[in-house]
C-alpha cells in the first residue's frame, strides 16, 4: 500500500505547473502512466455533457445490434447468453457488459474518421477533444520529441462498461509508440471499475508476472490517465448501480498504428 501511495503522488502532475509536461512524460517513460489534473482545461459541464451524449448513443447502438438477431449481453444472464461482437460504431469484444465505442476526432471545427456522429454530439466531444488534445499535445511531444507524434487525427471513443459488467483480462493494447489518454466522465470509484494497471510491465516484454503491486488510480472527470500501449491493465468489474462511461484518446508516434484494435468492420448504420 506505501509503494502504491507513494508511485500514485510521484506519477501525478499539476496541469501547467512547473516542468509538468516534463515530468508526465518521465512517469509514462519509466512507470508506463502518469495521471494529469487539468480541472483547468476539462470542465465538468462537458464531461456531463459528454457523458449524457454517450451514454444516449450506446443505448441507440445496442438497440440495433439486437435488431440485427444478435444475442446481447444481460446483467442477469449467463456467460453463453450473449456473443462478443464488432461493429464499426460498437464493439463488445469479451462478451462481458464492457463496449468500446469508436467516435469521430471531433477537434478543430471538423469531425474526422470513419464513424458518423450526430451535430449535438459531436458538439459535445468537441469541446472535449480540444480540451484534451492541449493537454496531451505537451506530454506526447515531451516523451517523443516536437514533432515525432503523428500528423493525422488521433483515434477517439469511449469505452462503457454496464452495472454488472464483469472485469477483463489483463492485456496490453498494442506495440510501442502509442500512448491512450483517458478522461473520465464519472467519478471513479472502488467499485464502478476503474482501470487497473500494472506498472512498469510496459518494458518487460512478458506475461507481467513479475510486476510486485497493481494501481487503479481513482480519478474525477477533471482527470486524464496517459497509458503506453504495452503497459499491462484491465477494467475492473463494475459493481455499482450505473454505467461507467471513459472518453479515450489515441496518440501515435510517426510510424506506428494500432492494427489490432480497429480493424475493418461492418456498418450500423446500414
Amino acid at each position: 500500500e506505501a509503494d502504491v501511495t507513494a508511485l500514485m503522488r510521484s506519477a501525478t502532475v499539476q496541469f501547467e505547473a512547473d516542468g509538468w509536461a516534463d515530468a508526465a512524460a518521465r512517469s509514462l517513460r519509466d512507470d508506463g502512466f502518469c495521471v494529469v489534473r487539468a480541472d483547468s482545461r476539462v470542465s465538468r459541464r462537458v464531461t456531463e455533457r459528454c457523458r449524457a451524449a454517450a451514454s444516449s448513443r450506446l443505448s441507440d447502438l445496442q438497440a440495433r445490434v439486437e435488431r440485427r438477431g444478435v444475442a446481447t449481453w444481460r446483467r442477469d444472464g449467463g456467460p453463453d447468453d450473449c456473443e462478443p461482437y464488432r461493429f464499426l460504431e460498437l464493439v463488445h469484444r469479451e462478451g462481458t457488459g464492457r463496449y468500446d465505442m469508436p467516435l469521430p476526432w471531433c477537434a478543430g471545427g471538423a469531425t474526422r474518421g470513419d464513424v458518423k456522429l450526430a451535430d449535438a454530439k459531436a458538439s459535445a466531444f468537441a469541446a472535449l477533444h480540444g480540451a484534451m488534445d492541449e493537454v496531451a499535445r505537451p506530454v506526447v511531444d515531451a516523451l517523443w520529441g516536437d514533432g515525432a507524434a503523428n500528423d493525422e487525427a488521433p483515434r477517439a471513443g469511449c469505452v462503457i462498461s454496464e452495472p454488472g459488467a464483469s472485469a477483463q483480462p489483463w492485456h496490453r493494447d498494442g506495440p510501442d509508440g502509442l500512448v491512450d489518454v483517458f478522461s473520465p466522465l464519472v467519478e471513479l470509484t472502488p467499485r464502478n471499475g476503474p482501470t487497473d494497471l500494472k506498472p512498469g510491465t510496459h518494458l518487460d516484454g512478458d506475461d507481467g508476472d513479475a510486476a510486485s503491486f497493481t494501481i487503479a488510480p481513482l480519478l474525477e472527470p477533471r482527470d486524464l490517465l496517459f497509458f503506453d500501449y504495452r503497459c499491462l491493465h484491465r477494467g475492473r468489474a463494475n459493481e455499482g448501480a450505473a454505467r461507467r462511461e471513459v472518453a479515450y484518446v489515441v496518440y501515435a508516434r510517426r510510424g506506428a498504428k494500432d492494427v489490432q484494435n480497429f480493424p475493418a468492420a461492418a456498418t450500423l448504420e446500414r
